[in-house]
């Protein structure tokens, strides 16, 4: 895994990332206005209905990581929007719900439990959750792991106290991600979103992590695997997730990671925000006025919110990231063979532009984003030949991420079998 270096000269500057937390600040305040009260709900526009819980939860949690960087012009921005907030996540059906289902009773009082943590309690509410959670069917919905560790985390984040959940977050850690691999070559996106979410919350968005299994070096490594995937398939959501790893782990930023970051902001640049996949511009296209505007922060304020929270972690953490790319000059030659294990004339993802702007010997530094984008591409489209070489040049150099070669060449090994009936 190479890394960047980081030295002060290169780091991205703190005021160009709080600016960029105060975008998506600023962006959430706007998304308040158009989906607080009743969500958006277009079958004709967008099939999944945006529930206004979800939005007033996951406005409430950009908030927390927000005020966690205790930068002052952050925080005004903060207290800002937690006036506009509190009424919308204190609201009688929020109340009521938190009431009936103490099951669901932290989804529904998250934004409660988020406002009390940075200044805006409220005793009512207080009282009611905590009859709720001590209800006798509180835990009487089944979850995958790494919703039981949001389900533990937020408590935390309310309470101030890990003892209470100390028994149910070994077990819920030792069945996550942040014990098992994640399957790399045919893994879903709903498994990323599932290493993703474990990491953020076994590691309390960095407030006195719990204990995970895995070394930083193993999570990072997967990390990159899962990047290099979504890099190139330009799905910046998930990408803005994954690099989170970095400043969630105290690590510095890998090459890899830092040209990834590099692409986020790019890209957030040239369109004003984030792109999601879920923003179809056709259909944007075709809309006017307020209803634009709701579909727009409808399916697009996640990747956007996600922005947020990765540049509010990283200021936390002293993990600004750096900007440039140090040149390997040990590695000469190894872009360009791996380079022509891709078809780039059928697809320019916007890596790849960023990529071939940078001189050879930088480009060397990135083997590892070349090997993983390769292997993966390769191993969808079954031509396993070029599978097998770029198992035996990552065996040779060292290139890739170590656990998805791995399961590239335990692939192979079924595979022989599988020839031999």
């Amino acid at each position: 895994m190479s890394y960047a270096n980081p030295t002060t000269a290169d780091k991205a500057s703190a005021t160009g990332i709080e600016n960029r937390i105060l975008h998506a600040l600023s962006f959430a305040k706007e998304t308040l206005r158009l989906l607080a009260a009743e969500g958006y709900d277009d079958p004709e526009t967008l099939p999944d209905k945006i529930l206004p819980e979800k939005v007033i939860g996951e406005t409430a949690f950009l908030l927390y990581a927000a005020w966690l960087t205790s930068d002052p012009v952050i925080i005004e921005k903060v207290d800002e929007i937690a006036r506009i907030l509190e009424p919308y996540s204190r609201s009688k059906k929020i109340l009521i719900g938190i009431c009936l289902h103490p099951a669901l009773a932290i989804e529904y009082a998250q934004a409660h439990v988020f406002l009390t943590r940075i200044g805006y309690p409220d005793e009512r509410f207080d009282a009611m959750l905590e009859k709720s959670i001590n209800a006798q069917s509180h835990f009487g919905r089944e979850r995958p792991p790494h919703r039981m560790l949001e389900q533990e985390w937020v408590k935390r984040v309310w309470n101030k106290s890990s003892e209470p959940a100390e028994k149910y977050i070994i077990d819920a850690i030792a069945y996550s991600t942040m014990a098992r691999p994640v399957d790399l070559l045919h893994g879903t996106r709903e498994d990323l979103y599932a290493f993703t979410h474990a990491l953020m919350y076994a590691m309390c968005f960095n407030s006195a992590p719990w204990g995970v299994k895995k070394e930083n070096a193993a999570i990072l490594d997967e990390a990159e695997a899962m990047l290099a995937r979504c890099l190139d398939e330009e799905d910046y959501d998930l990408a803005g997730e994954l690099l989170l790893a970095w400043p969630l782990t105290g690590s510095h930023w890998s090459a890899l990671a830092t040209l990834a970051f590099n692409v986020l902001l790019r890209v957030e640049d040239e369109a004003s925000f984030l792109p999601s996949p879920a923003t179809r511009v056709d259909i944007l296209q075709k809309l006017e006025g307020e209803q634009r505007k709701k579909y727009f922060h409808a399916t697009a304020y996640h990747t956007v919110y996600v922005m947020g929270l990765l540049c509010s972690a990283s200021i936390k953490a002293d993990r600004i990231p750096v900007q440039n790319i140090t040149a390997n000059e040990t590695a000469s030659g190894i872009s360009d063979k791996l380079l022509s294990f891709l078809d780039l004339n059928n697809q320019a993802p916007h890596w790849l532009s960023c990529f071939s702007k940078l001189t050879g010997a930088e480009q060397d530094s990135l083997v590892d984003l070349l090997l993983n984008v390769a292997m993966y591409r390769n191993v969808q489209q079954k031509q396993y030949g070029a599978v097998f070489e770029l198992v035996r040049i990552a065996y040779d150099t060292g290139a890739g991420s170590q656990e998805l070669v791995t399961q590239a060449a335990e692939l192979l090994d079924r595979l022989s079998l599988v020839a031999g009936t």
